[in-house]
């Protein structure tokens, strides 16, 4: 069942007009703020992100075996419409060739335009995406919630403009490290996986050298992977002509194409081993 509702999540999104809307709206928000009217600290962390991840993977496990587990497959079908959150790789792709199109000459503007297009794309698919996939294979809805409240329970913390006494400061920080690492693993997932699926001479020393240092932003460290990926005589260059950019947008999402079906087969490898 997990195959199944991940390879319906990674086809749509990759494939469907549109984005993956996100239906969480301010129920975080507002979780987190009864929460902290309650308890602060540590009690307010586990109590907030812990304890609700902890009772959905125990509540699906009961599900299982209930109606040939439909029941289950709602739910999980449930909590990742209600955590996820992605662009549309394929309206995105479609905008950046008619641009580049209608532009008689691909000058350096437009190049960074639509390079920082690029590395939004890639960065939102982690961050809204990829990271809730990953921990979902791993651990099933509990993971994906508690990866989604783990990242809002960092956001409401840091904006929030209270004085915290030294142990809340410590939850605080050991909060941001490990969202830090929440994503960075689904990153350092795709630098793999492009190195599978693009060039593996360029890719896997990429891929070995970001495990040693995930302070890197996720967009930039994205998108040089991706470049990497692709073959030599198509690279970015501001140089190129329009005709030859368009070009170019078609192989990069020929390879982002590739790394979707590079998760798909992640998913089936995890699942035939769990």
């Amino acid at each position: 069942m997990t195959f199944i509702v991940v390879l319906l999540f990674l086809l749509a999104v990759r494939y469907w007009w549109g984005e993956l809307p996100s239906i969480a709206g301010n129920y975080p928000s507002h979780w987190f703020s009864w929460i902290n009217s309650l308890l602060s600290g540590s009690p307010a962390y586990l109590a907030g992100v812990v304890l609700p991840a902890l009772l959905l993977a125990w509540v699906s496990n009961g599900f299982e075996g209930i109606l040939f587990g439909l029941p289950a497959l709602m739910l999980h079908l449930g909590v990742l419409f209600f955590v996820l959150h992605a662009p549309s790789p394929e309206m995105t792709f479609d905008a950046l060739q008619l641009q580049a199109r209608q532009s008689k000459t691909h000058d350096g503007l437009l190049a960074d335009t639509q390079d920082q297009t690029l590395r939004s794309l890639l960065s939102r698919l982690h961050q809204g995406f990829f990271v809730y996939i990953i921990w979902y294979l791993l651990l099933g809805p509990g993971g994906a919630l508690f990866c989604f409240l783990q990242r809002h329970y960092e956001r409401e913390e840091g904006n929030d403009g209270s004085d915290f006494n030294s142990l809340d400061a410590t939850v605080n920080l050991g909060a941001q490290a490990v969202s830090r690492w929440l994503v960075g693993l689904s990153v350092r997932v795709s630098l793999l996986l492009l190195a599978l699926v693009g060039r593996f001479r360029d890719g896997w020393p990429f891929f070995v050298a970001s495990l040693k240092d995930w302070s890197i932003d996720e967009g930039d460290l994205l998108y040089a992977g991706v470049c990497l990926g692709l073959a030599p005589e198509v690279e970015s260059e501001t140089e190129l002509d329009s005709a030859a950019y368009v070009d170019w947008l078609q192989d990069y999402e020929g390879l982002l194409s590739r790394l979707f079906f590079g998760w798909i087969g992640l998913a089936a490898l995890l699942t035939l081993l769990s």
